[in-house]
């Protein structure tokens, strides 16, 4: 390798040391429970799945998109539940299936008769949709810079198996703040989303391959336990 090279080389890992760092320091802005920053991108964009009509809805979220770890060690309350928090599922008991068109980053996804099915209990919502509440179990964050308006989008992402023994462990709690495990896949370029409160998100990112390397990181995260560093 020749001088030129391993400079180019050296200054480029300065600049993403640099970035790590900076994306780091303004995600414990939002969230002061940022613990390790586990992954980042420079540029996505955010779809919530319609189940009423049954098509993608671009959201006004747009930026660079971290995947961290977060403390939880102090068993605090994220906010307070009250009555009006209160989950109460689809009275209909009613199932709601979404299929996924091919296509790119357009302003508007629509769905048509090919493609794979979620389930949803249509429930209540956080950020842009469900509000999180109650004990923070929330071992892991998702979190967009919005480069559109101030309001950035978050996520709470708690391995299956927390959400799984909080049902049967505090099942007090789980009546009042119901929590579902969550689902991730790639598809027609976007990595989709189903929350803890059943609501349906695809993220378009512009890096391809950090599309597989953020699926894979969050079905990871959802099927092991949760984790207290990474190397």
């Amino acid at each position: 390798m020749t001088g030129a090279a391993t400079a180019a080389e050296n200054s480029a890992t300065q600049l993403e040391f640099y970035r790590k760092a900076l994306n780091f320091n303004v995600i414990g802005r939002y969230d002061p429970k940022i613990k390790q920053l586990l992954f980042h991108t420079p540029h996505a964009s955010l779809y919530k799945w319609d189940f009423k009509k049954d098509e993608w809805n671009k959201l006004e979220y747009q930026g660079v998109l971290a995947i961290y770890l977060r403390d939880v060690s102090q068993n605090t309350n994220l906010l307070p539940v009250s009555p009006q928090e209160v989950d109460i599922f689809d009275s209909q008991n009613g199932s709601n299936n979404i299929q996924v068109n091919n296509g790119s980053d357009n302003s508007n996804r629509n769905s048509s008769g090919n493609g794979n099915s979620y389930k949803s209990n249509d429930s209540l919502t956080y950020n842009c949709g469900k509000t999180l509440s109650g004990k923070d179990i929330y071992n892991y964050g998702l979190i967009i810079l919005n480069r559109i308006n101030p309001d950035n989008f978050s996520m709470g992402i708690v391995p299956n198996s927390v959400v799984n023994k909080r049902k049967v462990f505090n099942a007090e709690e789980d009546t009042l703040n119901p929590l579902e495990c969550m689902g991730v896949e790639v598809k027609d370029e976007l990595v989709i989303i189903k929350n803890l409160k059943h609501e349906v998100y695809g993220i378009w990112i512009h890096t391809v391959s950090d599309r597989q390397n953020i699926y894979e990181l969050i079905k990871y995260l959802l099927e092991n336990e949760p984790k207290d560093s990474f190397a």
